[in-house]
């Protein structure tokens, strides 16, 4: 009998170890791909809360949306073009996440749930007490002008804004003219501090944003929202491609005059004719 008791707590043991470890990797997972866009039980953020999320849409639906929300909205799913609608046309990056850390990821969301109670809190704005001077230096930290504390790239390597006040014509990443609009400060400062987009988590993984540097970004950006009717679209394409035009039509008419006069015929041609005719 106490053999048999052992095997059994031995058993026991193993479970909740795998449980645990399985709990703990989608919370994980959770923390790196979905926390800077979404809440559990703790309201929308750039995305839905996602509280209750498996009781209202089927589970190989979310698999599916998860990993490519952008091909389930191609198919013309109903329910995945509303979702994109009711969000302002934000697309939601695709994860590079397999069926199983999915799974882990909505059981880590269903089971969070158990242990959130829903409260009336009063919605604080990140952004309340800024002033010009986080404007002024989230510009410099945009425009590169200022770097950052970790030395990650600045955000006009790969993106630009209207505002006649710096050169801006990043084309690698959106235009975050309209960024707040569509975000807030909440959403905007969450998707600045924890990227979920491949690229940008590849950039600042080991040089992570201070929490100041992410405050003076939303202000500018929320800066750019609300002035950028006063400034003028800084996209320098088409005037760059007909300068270089220009300038490489330039280039080519002056070796063709310098180099025109040293080689019209073969070398052969001159050789011959230097040479005195041969009596037959």
């Amino acid at each position: 009998m106490r053999y048999f008791v052992r095997k059994f707590t031995l058993f026991l043991a193993g479970i909740l170890v795998i449980y645990t470890a399985s709990a703990n990797e989608g919370k994980t997972l959770f923390t790196n791909y979905c926390s800077a866009c979404h809440t559990v039980g703790k309201g929308r953020l750039v995305g839905p809360d996602l509280i209750g999320i498996s009781e209202n849409r089927p589970e190989e639906w979310l698999i599916s949306f998860i990993q490519s929300s952008q091909s389930i909205i191609n198919s013309g799913d109903d329910l995945a073009k509303q979702v994109f609608d009711d969000y302002n046309g934000l697309l939601m990056p695709d994860q590079p996440l397999s069926n199983d850390q999915v799974i882990k990821v909505l059981d880590f969301i269903n089971n969070s749930g158990f242990n959130v109670v829903i409260e009336e809190t009063a919605i604080t704005d990140i952004l309340d007490e800024t002033s010009e001077e986080n404007i002024s230096e989230g510009m410099l930290l945009f425009s590169g002008k200022k770097k950052f504390a970790n030395g990650g790239a600045s955000c006009i390597s790969c993106h630009n804004v209207r505002d006649d006040r710096i050169f801006s014509n990043g084309t690698l990443a959106k235009d975050l003219t309209d960024s707040y609009k569509i975000m807030g400060s909440a959403g905007l400062s969450a998707i600045i501090s924890s990227p979920p987009f491949p690229a940008m988590s590849a950039t600042y993984s080991d040089q992570p944003l201070t929490d100041e540097e992410v405050l003076n970004l939303t202000a500018y950006l929320q800066n750019v929202n609300q002035e950028h009717y006063y400034h003028y679209s800084s996209d320098f394409g088409v005037p760059f491609f007909a300068l270089s035009f220009m300038l490489a039509m330039g280039l080519l008419f002056t070796i063709y005059a310098l180099y025109y006069e040293r080689k019209k015929k073969t070398v052969n041609k001159e050789i011959l004719e230097r040479q005195s005719p041969v009596l037959n």
